[in-house]
């Protein structure tokens, strides 16, 4: 079954309220969250995100996928809990070591959402196979992440490096 998660990245925010509406209305399965601290990726989406998230959990029932491209990943994650997101997605490069992806996954495990883990375009995917049977998916990431808008990096549509 194919699912659709709808970026709401650079909606603009007059209109957020109407696109929310009608995101719901054609039947996207999920609102796309990109949560940005301007530490990890340069741009700094949180406040803005926070808000989004705020206004689409007051006014629809379409679930949240909620990607986090931030250092200070269990921070974030903290400040989304309450709004009860279907999966939080986190960086495997944002981690310290194997310890913390570990505490992550069953932190997020534990608020009842599922996991997944994303990788930059030059991150070798083998680095994360260890953690697939604790994870529900794998983000893997066809632009530099940080901002909507780019190219398309084809040599990662198949990513085997």
């Amino acid at each position: 079954m194919v699912e659709i998660s709808t970026s709401i990245l650079n909606v603009e925010k007059e209109k957020a309220t109407q696109v929310f509406y009608d995101l719901e209305v054609a039947h996207t399965d999920y609102f796309h969250i990109d949560i940005m601290d301007g530490k990890f990726v340069p741009s700094n989406t949180k406040e803005q995100m926070l808000e989004y998230t705020n206004s689409i959990k007051q006014i629809s029932n379409v679930p949240l996928d909620a990607h986090f491209m931030v250092e200070n990943v269990k921070e974030e994650i903290d400040k989304y809990i309450p709004f009860e997101p279907n999966i939080i997605t986190f960086h495997y490069e944002a981690t310290k070591n194997k310890e913390e992806i570990m505490e992550l996954i069953n932190y997020i495990k534990q608020n009842n959402i599922k996991v997944g883990i994303s990788v930059k375009p030059d991150t070798q995917v083998e680095k994360i196979y260890e953690f697939l049977p604790y994870i529900h998916m794998v983000l893997i990431m066809t632009v530099e992440p940080g901002k909507g808008g780019q190219k398309l990096i084809r040599s990662n549509i198949r990513k085997d490096r």
